[in-house]
Parts: C-alpha cells; sequence; structure tokens
C-alpha cells in the first residue's frame, strides 16, 4: 500500500538571488501528493505542516497557508506535533528509490 503523501528531503535554492537576498528562502515544496523538504530548514516540523495545508487546500493564497499554519501549529500539544514529526521517518533522500 502507497502512503498518501510522498516525503522526500532535498536542498531547495530560492526562486531567484533577490529573493535569497532579501532572506527569503523555500524550506518545501508540494506538489503531486509529493512533498520535499529542505533538511536545512530550522523549522522541519512547521515546514511539514505548511506543505501538507498546501496539498489539502491547493487553492489557497501563501498568505492564507501561511495564517493557517501559525494558527495549527500554535495550537497543536506536543503529543500531536511529534505525530507529525514521526512522518518524516518515511521520507526519502532526493534520487533514493523508496
Amino acid at each position: 500500500m502507497r502512503p498518501a503523501v510522498r516525503i522526500i528531503f532535498a536542498p531547495i535554492m530560492s526562486r531567484t538571488k533577490g529573493d535569497r537576498e532579501r532572506g527569503l528562502f523555500v524550506h518545501g515544496t508540494a506538489h503531486n501528493r509529493t512533498i520535499t523538504i529542505d533538511p536545512r530548514s530550522s523549522e522541519i516540523g512547521k515546514t511539514l505542516l505548511h506543505e501538507m495545508i498546501h496539498l489539502r487546500h491547493p487553492d489557497w493564497s501563501e498568505e492564507a497557508v501561511v495564517t493557517e499554519t501559525r494558527f495549527r501549529w500554535g495550537k497543536m500539544s506536543w503529543k500531536e506535533k511529534a505525530r507529525l514529526l514521526r512522518l518524516l521517518g518515511s521520507a526519502h533522500l532526493e534520487g533514493e528509490v523508496p
């Protein structure tokens, strides 16, 4: 049985040099039931939650997803956060065959 979401660890570069110079970084992406997370991110759990919200609500703006991420992360208990982080145990490295 295939998992509902595939998680991959891979370095992700910001979209443009200007974004990087302004301190804007892309910590994760979500596309076609696959979440890619940059392992250099300081907030991997929050990034995973953010990308899961993108998959669930693909029509939402980035601002709406950021707002929902902050709200949900702030309301989650440590056990809920631990369960979310447990999903990372199934993650693969970029290029690795699952």
